[in-house]
């Protein structure tokens, strides 16, 4: 039986047989869950807006990058806080069109930064084409980055 589970029998048990004790330490620790529950939304939400700030490029330039990483992405820092790690998934789809084009058999990696990117800075770097869904060459399409996540010092 999970933990989870067998504590919360034992609470229910001990609920059942000592009401009077257990009513008031019931309140306690759901105003204690409560204030955790929001002191960690409050910090996502926080995180969030400053990956809002993280500006994106992502442009197909075999003559700019080394062989065999054509695409060239750019990121912009333009929160007022250091980006330790930037990880990221990439979306591949035809102008006008909404549909990935990613080959979703083949698993498609996360990208991430390989340094830290000071507040207003710009880091640039050169990744590989992830594998496309047949006929479709990679110079026809639109990249762009998809969840995103940063952890900021």
């Amino acid at each position: 039986m999970p933990l989870g589970i067998a504590l919360f029998v034992f609470w229910l048990v001990m609920l059942l047989r000592f009401p009077r004790v257990m009513l008031p330490f019931s309140g306690i620790l759901l105003a204690l869950i409560l204030l955790l529950a929001a002191a960690v939304g409050l910090q996502q939400w926080f995180n969030s807006r400053l990956v809002d700030q993280l500006e994106f490029s992502v442009l197909y330039q075999p003559e700019q990058c080394p062989f065999g990483k054509p695409l060239q992405i750019s990121i912009a820092n333009r929160t007022e806080r250091t980006a330790r790690t930037v990880s990221w998934q990439l979306l591949a789809n035809q102008p006008g069109q909404s549909a990935n084009l990613l080959d979703v058999s083949v698993r498609s990696d996360e990208y991430q930064t390989d340094r830290t990117i000071q507040a207003g800075e710009s880091w640039q770097g050169c990744f590989a084409v992830p594998s496309l869904r047949r006929g479709y060459r990679a110079a026809e399409l639109r990249f762009s980055a998809d969840r995103i996540q940063a952890e900021f010092q």
